[in-house]
């Protein structure tokens, strides 16, 4: 237990003074409340029904790839626009033949990409130096996380090119 002096409180002045203002904040936000409201409903009126809609669980997964991908450092390999680019470019990845090591052609599609993020050594793509790849994934441990590679396959899948 935490010395006296540490613990966290409040006095019953200090919970009285929290009740007032609480009290005042909710009376004033009444105030205009049926012009607010009347505004509020114009607007949502002028605005497509896509946009007020709940993300679908889909878009979830590419919000959450997308910031997987900046967080986890994937865009400075990926989303680079670099003559000599370390990783191929989520831009022209998925939906798109590639070249294995081995010389195999492959589909990058929703399967190659979730076998290549589980198990990057299986599909090392010929022109690229795996060892960054490989580092990367050993360290996100997305083995242990199936629901960040759905998000990052959401991702890639998204920012890749329109089916033809």
């Amino acid at each position: 237990m935490f010395p006296r002096k540490h613990q966290a409180g409040i006095g019953l002045g200090q919970a009285v003074a929290v009740l007032l203002t609480s009290g005042s904040v909710i009376s004033l936000s009444a105030c205009g409340a049926s012009r607010a409201q009347q505004t509020q409903t114009s607007v949502a009126s002028s605005v497509p029904q896509y946009v007020s809609e709940p993300f679908t669980r889909r878009q979830q997964l590419i919000e959450k790839g997308a910031g997987l991908i900046v967080s986890d450092g994937c865009a400075a390999c990926h989303l680079a626009n670099a003559k000599h680019a370390v990783g191929p470019s989520f831009d022209s990845f998925a939906g798109h033949g590639a070249t294995l090591a081995d010389g195999h052609r492959v589909l990058v599609d929703e399967h190659f990409l979730r076998e290549g993020l589980l198990h990057p050594r299986k599909n090392e793509i010929e022109g690229y130096d795996s060892a960054p790849m490989l580092t990367s994934i050993q360290h996100l441990q997305l083995g242990s996380h199936p629901e960040q590679v759905a998000a990052l396959i959401a991702f890639i899948e998204q920012v890749g090119p329109e089916p033809g």
